[in-house]
């Protein structure tokens, strides 16, 4: 029986390389996964696999998932490293393992194969300890996973942002509205959660917000500024307080490659619970690097488009997943 080996395959001449090292050992399934960094072109990197040798090509978008499975759980947790730096890498990285595992097995694959270094290898065996995890060596690879809609990896230049002094005669306003903790209109139309996002990236990174030595992240930045700041008038002093600690341990744990530690989903359980109460609008100037708020936020929703409904929860996507919660 002919060998099979999945890649993670985000293109370039780093996976074109890792591809031409596996193929002689059998079939090699290439595996690219859309994050949703809006860079990728997609039918150019099944042509190069082709090219290169592969089997098969598996394209795989999870920028909805990601959004929302992964970056609303980050930004209702006001997950910033050392109250910072947003998570990149790290965030995305339980995704991609997934998103590996489920097409090696599908695919009846016997390995899987990256250029993720040990956190990847870390996540996949625990995923998949039946699997043979093949680390390789191959410079010029970038993984997915260091772009994303939420942020990138400075390691290719910025991409997102300017200088923070590029436009100090231009300063921005925008409305950001929140509904349980779950943004859903930037300046009164409706977004899901990886529009805002994109949105406020785009309005935030000429003003050289969210630039950092190693990420790009003006749409998170702004998002965390504005979730903080209406936590900050919506929540009690001993609950903000003391989900102040959840929070720092959310990041923690997530940076530190343990998303499926048993201690994340009790996390994320009291972060939801939290975001009750965490409904209405923050006005936010960009400017100078900084997203800075220029008003209280109104406590008390107001409509803000035809296709969200305040009194049912619903979001664009349709879920209330994360919406309410239930006391236990």
């Amino acid at each position: 029986m002919t060998r099979r080996v999945v890649l993670a395959y985000p293109g370039g001449h780093g996976s074109s390389a890792a591809l031409n090292l596996l193929k002689g050992q059998g079939e090699v399934v290439a595996v690219a996964v859309d994050f949703g960094s809006g860079d990728a072109d997609l039918c150019a990197l099944r042509r190069q696999a082709t090219a290169d040798g592969a089997a098969e090509t598996v394209v795989v978008d999870v920028r909805e998932d990601f959004a929302n499975g992964y970056c609303l759980p980050a930004l209702q947790a006001n997950a910033l490293i050392v109250d910072r730096y947003p998570l990149v890498a790290a965030l995305a990285r339980p995704l991609l393992a997934s998103q590996l595992v489920a097409t090696a097995r599908d695919r009846n694959a016997s390995a899987i194969a990256h250029g993720g270094g040990d956190a990847l290898s870390s996540v996949l065996s625990a995923l998949a300890p039946e699997l043979e995890i093949i680390e390789l060596e191959v410079r010029g690879q970038e993984l997915s996973t260091s772009r994303t809609l939420w942020a990138r990896a400075a390691t290719s230049g910025y991409r997102w942002t300017e200088d923070a002094a590029a436009n100090l005669g231009a300063p921005d306003e925008v409305v950001v509205t929140f509904d349980q903790g779950v943004p859903v209109a930037v300046d009164g139309e409706t977004v899901s959660i990886a529009e805002a996002a994109q949105r406020l990236g785009h309005r935030a990174g000429p003003h050289g917000i969210g630039r950092f030595d190693t990420c790009d992240a003006p749409g998170a930045v702004v998002l965390v500024a504005a979730h903080q700041e209406l936590e900050a008038v919506t929540l009690g002093r001993d609950l903000a307080r003391f989900k102040h600690g959840i929070d720092r341990r959310w990041a923690e744990l997530v940076h530190d490659g343990s998303w499926f530690s048993p201690l994340r989903e009790p996390l994320d359980a009291f972060v939801r619970q939290a975001q009750e109460r965490v409904t209405g609008e923050v006005r936010l100037v960009l400017h100078a690097g900084s997203a800075t708020v220029a008003g209280l936020p109104r406590r008390r929703l107001r409509p803000v488009g035809r296709r969200y409904r305040p009194g049912t929860g619903q979001t664009p996507l349709g879920s209330t997943q994360h919406l309410t919660t239930q006391a236990s």
